[in-house]
């Protein structure tokens, strides 16, 4: 493993750290043995890193993702699933049940940086994509049923783009499901809210008051919102530390939301001397 301390950002640094340290645990609610070997390679002191609010968080939206697409899987079992601006995520091994496709996606410097850490499989392909390009759907197969995961992604996202993002999918793939962590809007300063400043609206579109505001950005109306639950729901199951840091967060009220869309069906053709044929000379 030829990967460097000073190659890998915080953003994706602390996340590793914490999922690696949970993998430790007796009682791990996230094992991730390739985060703990990449963390012990680079022989580094975590705690300063590791905080107990952040850890409860970021395991609490781990937990919540890997739930969602394995649910996802059970109902699609040879999907193609897409994990866009992956990181150093393994979400692949946690999640996989010996069929699925899957892609990950990230720009080229994440890539090469994963590349150092991660192999290619037949089943797991890595692509260089940045998903605000207008033609990233193309990095990947469009013959199967698609789920794509976005952690992380839709809370920093303008409306405008959140808006291509949607069009974007619904059209490239005939049938899906989104993934996608989202927040609440009230956590938004009002002057962000009313569209002031062009440059705080593309940090803080994400923030929504339910997931049901994000699946009517979609014009095409084919997305529809299946279900979302939040991180302090989640943190409230898993032991005191996590049960206080779920109380104390509540009013944050970040989720995970579900959605789902279908292509309707080509209608067929009419045959020679049909009786619709007929109907239309």
């Amino acid at each position: 493993m030829d990967l460097q301390l000073e190659d890998i950002n915080e953003s994706i640094l602390i996340p590793l750290i914490i999922r690696a340290n949970e993998t430790k645990r007796q009682k791990a609610r996230v094992r991730d043995r390739k985060a703990l070997d990449i963390v012990e390679s680079l022989d580094i002191d975590t705690k300063k890193l590791d905080r107990t609010v952040p850890h409860e968080y970021v395991i609490a939206r781990t937990v919540l993702f890997d739930r969602a697409v394995k649910e996802a899987i059970g109902r699609e079992p040879q999907a193609l699933c897409v994990n866009l601006r992956c990181g150093l995520d393994d979400r692949y091994v946690r999640v996989d049940n010996g069929w699925i496709q899957w892609f990950n996606l990230d720009s080229p410097e994440v890539i090469e940086l994963r590349k150092k850490a991660f192999h290619e499989t037949k089943r797991e392909k890595m692509r260089e994509c940045d998903i605000l390009d207008p033609n990233w759907t193309d990095c990947v197969p469009k013959d199967l049923p698609v789920i794509i995961i976005a952690e992380d992604i839709l809370l920093h996202d303008s409306r405008e783009h959140l808006k291509a993002f949607l069009e974007q999918i619904t059209a490239a793939f005939r049938k899906g499901v989104l993934i996608a962590d989202l927040a609440r809007r009230k956590n938004v300063p009002k002057e962000q809210q009313e569209n002031a400043d062009p440059s705080a609206v593309k940090k803080a579109w994400g923030f929504v008051n339910s997931g049901k505001d994000l699946a009517l950005l979609d014009e095409s109306n084919l997305m529809s919102f299946v279900k979302e639950t939040t991180f302090s729901e989640q943190m409230k199951k898993s032991g005191l530390k996590s049960l206080i840091c779920g109380i104390l967060s509540g009013s944050l009220q970040n989720r995970v939301s579900v959605f789902e869309w279908k292509q309707p069906e080509p209608r067929p053709e009419a045959e020679p001397g049909s009786t619709e044929e007929s109907t239309n000379e």
